[in-house]
């Protein structure tokens, strides 16, 4: 009786509110056709709404193709292998797949422009970016010359007068960038990058790559701050961070592949950053040095790269240095001073027993063809297979794989050893006339080893 009770009242309800449901399950199937026929419009509608917002012909000059696209009613508008080619066939960009987000109202009143995108999204893509020397793109942004000579307006994305402004969330997943400018060129690999696009304010960038090579080569790459593009010169607010990287990739002639960190604020105008951090090393091996705990000061501008400030550990020593690498014209100075050199480690001898004391000097010039090597060196009191000496002292310089020394005197308790030709030939030693000065005022001069 209980469950009849309840499906008399059911029934009656239903017999009360007959022309109410009908009228609700009416609206639930016009909302779903509408629901239906918005998605149909916006799958329908995919390949403008790309043309328009992608491939708008003044700012992404080429050939811009695409093999499949859809829609949904958000706004959403996903898409399959992406290419854009240049007018002379380059590749600009190539994307399996990827996704962006537009604005429905500007979809709906056909007011499209660079502010219709809202988010981008491109997975395992590829971009090739294209620099002229103020850092403008060479396929995003006219040149002013032709806006003139044509008589249009040109096309300002950044700054005050940017009338193509981007506002914008930008995510890059696996992909790889590859960059360019006159005389600089980098590929970053295995990129993931985050970016809110401003180009009329402020940019966040949190950007994460793994290889980079280039004209700078490292294992990896992080950046993240911001580029500030209300003022007329575009400014940076970055932090870099590099990775294991290989100073012989600079090509100013440092021989060494020894991997360096460097921690780095980027300040200054888009097309002069100034750089400022620290540069360590590990192990630093140059010339017959060997540097272990490397420490110094980095400061980048204008295609010189300063490096002071510079400590090390040295044979048991300590060193300080500088150095000057020039970019530009594929060229370097080093200045080295060591201090409490251990003479058995740095002559590879254990019966020297004695520290050293060095200055060293090291340039090239790969543009002239010019490259030196010189110094000087002086030690301490010490023993040498047991012969006690007072002091060692003289001057060198290195010509390709050839040690030369100069000057040497070796003080002994007799008097002074002295030679004005010593090198070191193909691991052979060579030695001119030995001088001996004794200290009874009197000379003697003897013909030293693999001389004429």
């Amino acid at each position: 009786m209980r469950y009849g009770s309840k499906e008399a009242i059911v029934r009656n309800w239903v017999q009360r509110h007959k022309k109410k449901i009908k009228r609700g399950l009416i609206v639930i199937l016009v909302l779903a056709a509408a629901l239906y026929g918005i998605c149909f419009y916006m799958s329908y509608k995919a390949a403008d709404i790309f043309n328009k917002t992608v491939a708008e012909r003044q700012l992404f000059p080429g050939t811009v193709t695409v093999e499949r696209l859809t829609a949904t009613p958000g706004g959403t508008v996903s898409f399959e292998n992406l290419l854009w080619v240049d007018e002379d066939g380059h590749k600009l960009v190539q994307v399996p797949e990827g996704e962006f987000t537009v604005k429905i109202r500007d979809i709906l009143t056909g007011r499209i422009g660079t502010q219709t995108l809202e988010t981008v999204t491109l997975n395992n893509a590829y971009l090739h970016l294209i620099f002229n020397d103020k850092m403008e793109l060479q396929h995003i942004k006219s040149h002013p010359g032709d806006g003139e000579k044509s008589g249009k307006k040109v096309i300002e994305i950044t700054g005050p007068k940017g009338n193509r402004p981007f506002d914008s969330h930008i995510e890059l997943h696996h992909s790889v960038i590859e960059a360019e400018s006159p005389y600089r060129h980098f590929t970053m690999e295995d990129v993931d990058l985050v970016a809110d696009i401003h180009t009329k304010g402020k940019t966040d960038i949190n950007l994460q790559a793994g290889p980079f090579s280039g004209t700078v080569a490292a294992k990896s790459l992080r950046i993240r701050g911001s580029i500030d593009f209300a003022p007329e010169t575009p400014q940076y607010d970055l932090f870099l961070l590099l990775t294991e990287c290989n100073p012989k990739s600079l090509g100013a002639g440092l021989d060494i592949d020894d991997p360096a960190t460097i921690s780095a604020d980027i300040k200054g105008p888009l097309d002069k950053p100034v750089i400022d951090g620290i540069l360590t090393m590990d192990k630093l091996d140059i010339t017959t040095l060997v540097f272990t705990d490397v420490k110094g000061q980095v400061h980048y501008e204008k295609g010189i790269l300063d490096i002071s400030d510079v400590t090390a550990g040295v044979f048991g020593g300590s060193m300080k240095g500088q150095g000057h690498v020039n970019l530009d014209n594929k060229s370097y100075t080093a200045d080295i001073v060591g201090t409490g050199l251990q003479g058995s480690i740095a002559a590879h001898d254990l019966f020297l027993r004695s520290d050293v004391d060095l200055n060293l000097h090291m340039e090239e010039n790969r543009t002239a063809g010019t490259k030196a090597i010189y110094g000087d060196f002086q030690a301490g009191p010490g023993r040498y297979h047991g012969l006690p000496f007072r002091g060692i002292s003289g001057s060198f310089a290195q010509d390709g794989k050839n040690l030369h020394f100069q000057d040497v005197v070796v003080s002994m308790f007799f008097g002074d050893v002295s030679t004005n030709a010593l090198s070191i030939v193909d691991g052979k030693v060579h030695m001119g006339t030995i001088h001996v000065d004794y200290k009874d005022g009197s000379h003697s001069h003897h013909k030293g080893p693999g001389s004429n």
